[in-house]
């Protein structure tokens, strides 16, 4: 009897459809897909496109070292979209290096970038995007990022 269930038991987990690598980077695509399509919308300065692609109660969170202590601030992300809208410079934050995690249902993005203005580093640090499959898309939850203005790395070409 024991063989019997071992053997239905072997039979059911290779007919069981397993994640394959191809299913994952498409998972990873995805996400990163929406990622880029937000950055696209942040350098477009274009705060619609930005938060079609967020939850609707995603928020943004900063660190920035000072002197005396880091200082953090927090916002919604449709606010923040906003705000970036009405920022009357070119702006670009490009990034590179991504690293892309997806289990299930949540997905997170962490990579270095630049914050340029009119074509000048204005800033860098890391960005941390967190997301979350919503009705079968991918929506930004959460975007963290660490705020230095000096010691920043070269860029990649």
């Amino acid at each position: 009897m024991k063989t019997i269930l071992a053997a239905a038991s072997a039979a059911a987990l290779l007919l069981s459809p397993l994640p394959t690598l191809a299913d994952e980077q498409g998972e990873e695509a995805q996400v990163m897909a929406v990622v880029d399509a937000f950055m696209a919308g942040l350098a477009a300065k274009d705060a619609e496109a930005m938060t079609a692609l967020v939850t609707e109660d995603g928020y943004l969170a900063l660190v920035r070292p000072m002197e005396d202590g880091d200082r953090t601030q927090s916002m919604l992300l449709t606010d923040a979209a906003g705000g970036i809208a009405s920022i009357p410079s070119d702006i670009a934050e490009p990034t590179w290096d991504e690293v892309v995690m997806v289990e299930g249902p949540v997905a997170m993005v962490w990579a270095p970038y630049a914050f340029l203005v009119d074509g000048e580093r204005s800033h860098c640090g890391i960005d941390i995007f967190t997301l979350m499959r919503v009705d079968g898309e991918w929506k930004i939850a959460t975007v963290t990022y660490s705020h230095i203005e000096d010691q920043c790395p070269d860029m990649p070409v």
